[in-house]
Parts: structure tokens; sequence; C-alpha cells
């Protein structure tokens, strides 16, 4: 088999893909609508599939603790199981305070973003790289994003993280639709 041939058998698979991809990108973007015009429901239902995650792990984590004897010091062991399992419970029993986490947990991520993102864009300025100045403008997004959720009351940021839920499905569902129609074209 020649490399056009193999290029040619690709081309076809893309294509025969295409809409599947486009399918997945409209059903995105219709959850991403439901979550625009639902935030606080996405805000609480992603608290919820948080909290099942972390029982979940905690589960395991005792299970891999018994399991495998001697692998990791048993109190460490159990003290990370017990954690994941009494916060998912916690997010369970109060979802409303588990998106609230959520939400801080983002901010304290952005904080920590933006530091590093001025360290990086300062060391390619010194490097004498060329568009370190984007890296700084991350930085001050992040910290402006990073202000607007802290300065957000604690209902505010649950709708706010079911407003991220939207729009990250609504980039999703942009790209797998762009994939779908370049993929369609022939190669």
């Amino acid at each position: 088999m020649t490399v056009q041939d193999i290029a040619a058998t690709e081309g076809k698979d893309r294509r025969g893909a295409a809409p599947w991809f486009i399918a997945e990108g409209v059903v995105l973007i219709l959850l991403a609508i439901v979550a625009a015009v639902l935030p606080l429901g996405a805000g609480l239902a992603a608290a919820l599939v948080f909290g099942w995650v972390l029982i979940l792990s905690g589960v395991m984590g005792f299970v891999a603790m018994f399991g495998h004897r001697g692998h990791a010091h048993w109190l460490w062991a159990a003290l990370s199981a017990l954690v994941a399992f009494v916060a998912g419970v916690l997010i369970l029993w109060r979802p409303i305070f588990g998106a609230i986490a959520l939400a801080v947990f983002i901010a304290a991520y952005l904080l920590v973003d933006a530091v590093a993102l001025t360290g990086i864009g300062l060391d390619q300025r010194k490097r004498g790289a060329k568009g370190w100045i984007w890296l700084i403008v991350s930085s001050a997004v992040d910290l402006v994003l990073a202000a607007i959720i802290l300065a957000m009351g604690p209902l505010h940021d649950v709708v706010l993280l079911g407003f991220f839920i939207a729009f990250d499905l609504l980039m999703a569902g942009i790209a797998l639709i762009t994939i779908g129609f370049a993929a369609r074209r022939p190669t």
C-alpha cells in the first residue's frame, strides 16, 4: 500500500465520521443552551457529578488499600480514601455547597495560574521571545475572572459555574462541528 493509498483511506474514514462529529457538536450546543438557560441547575448537576466521583474515588481507595497491603502506609491510604468519601457525601448531602466550593476552587486556580503566567511571560520577555505580552494579558484575564468569582455571592457562584459549563459545551460543540465540516472535504 502506498502513502497515497493510506492518505486516501484516512480521508474516507474522516469523511465517514464527519456526520457524527457534526451531530455530536449540535447536541453539545443544545446542551450548552440548556445550561445557559438553567445555569443554577447546571452548576448543581456539576456538583452532584463531582460528589459521586469523590465517593467512588474513596471507595476505590479503600478497596486498593486492602488489596495492595504494603504498597502505601495504611494510615495515609485510609485518610486519603476517607477524605474523598466524606467530601463526596457532603457534596451530595448539600450540593449547593459543593457547587460553591467548585467555584472557589476555580477562582483559586485562576489566581495561581495568573501568577504562573506572569512569571512565564516575564521570563519570555527576558529571553527576547515575541508574543510574551499575551501571557501577561492572559494573566490579567485570569485575575479579573478570579476577582469576579470571589466578589459574587455564593448563589451567584453556582450560577456562574453553570455558565462556565454552558460556555465549555458551546466551544466543544463548535469545535466538533468545525472538524466535521472540514472532514467532509476531500483531502
